[in-house]
């Protein structure tokens, strides 16, 4: 995982140079477009703006990817997004997963990470991570979720 500010990318500069790119073409996007899936520079390299409303960490479901990074970027509100490093070994070995997504209602050593306006954190593939967790209490917020295929690295 990775963590930053929209408004720090200059504090990343490590980070692959298309990941500021994708961030930078989604803010835009987000500024002036409802919510919905819209496409980036990259081969099918996509956003999709959404406003869901968090929830109680124990109704949330932890998930994997195996095909695509995710570039989660809180636009407005405040969330938590649990994350791990630990991922069971029949997950692990998982290859193809219907719409690149499985879901889990345990991780281990979960730790939390929160995230307000401007904030982003990267999940890499089998990186399990758990969104929209709610800070207080639940709450609307909007976010953009950049989906990159490995293949574009």
């Amino acid at each position: 995982m990775l963590f930053g500010n929209v408004n720090k990318l200059s504090l990343v500069k490590y980070v692959n140079p298309s990941f500021v790119t994708w961030i930078d073409e989604a803010m835009a996007l987000a500024a002036e477009k409802e919510d919905g899936r819209y496409e980036l520079s990259g081969e099918n390299v996509f956003v999709l703006l959404m406003s869901p409303e968090t929830e109680e960490f124990a109704k949330r479901k932890a998930e994997i990817h195996k095909q695509h990074l995710d570039i989660q970027i809180l636009l407005d509100g405040e969330e938590q997004i649990g994350y791990t490093h630990e991922l069971a070994e029949e997950a692990l070995a998982l290859t193809e997963l219907e719409n690149d997504v499985a879901f889990f209602e345990q991780a281990s050593n979960e730790q939390m990470v929160k995230l307000g306006k401007g904030d982003f954190a990267v999940f890499y593939p089998d990186e399990v991570h758990r969104p929209l967790c709610a800070v207080a209490e639940p709450r609307q917020v909007r976010k953009a979720v950049v989906k990159i295929p490995v293949s574009a690295l």
